[in-house]
């Protein structure tokens, strides 16, 4: 089993390689982690990655898959701040998903180690990685590749009715 990570700015996706991505970002096991965009309805998550990908080349924004032995198992980007002046361009969100079947094998340490390298050539000198507090699995993750809590929000997100705190991550490039 070969896992290999690609740059998606550099190779062409195939249709069936973005419908393998908008399975995993609508994911149950996933998308309890992330904001609903498509709530679950991967056929509107593969069209809004369709289109993330055909715009991706013209941005600032970096994206990268994981395939193991073909199959796309996981994934992360990068967005850029923009703001008005550029004051912060040299700042990046990460987001990142492992399919629940592939997680705990590495998948997401490649990716994040593989995505720190790739943010330092593209000139990021921060990256900020948030997520809710109770994910102690990316809380974890992010940690082991040098990310350091900065602190929690509490009650950021509501959902059904509950209150979510969130933690706030970022690494300093050198």
């Amino acid at each position: 089993m070969t896992l290999r990570i690609i740059d998606a700015k550099k190779g062409k996706l195939t249709d069936a390689d973005i419908w393998m991505l908008a399975e995993i970002e609508e994911h149950p096991k996933i998308a309890k982690w992330d904001t609903p965009t498509f709530k679950g309805d991967v056929e509107k998550a593969c069209n809004g990655f369709k289109e993330f990908m055909e715009k991706l080349p013209q941005t600032d924004d970096e994206f990268l898959i994981a395939k193991l032995d073909g199959k796309i198992v996981g994934f992360v980007g990068i967005h850029r701040f923009r703001g008005e002046i550029g004051e912060m361009k040299h700042v990046g969100e990460i987001g990142i998903a492992v399919h629940p079947d592939f997680q705990k094998r590495g998948v997401g340490t490649k990716l994040l180690v593989t995505c720190l390298s790739l943010a330092k050539e593209r000139k990021f000198t921060r990256l900020e990685a948030d997520t809710l507090a109770n994910n102690i699995a990316m809380r974890r993750l992010v940690e082991k590749v040098g990310f350091k809590l900065e602190g929690i929000r509490q009650k950021r997100f509501k959902r059904s009715g509950d209150y979510f705190d969130e933690a706030c991550y970022a690494i300093v490039l050198d």
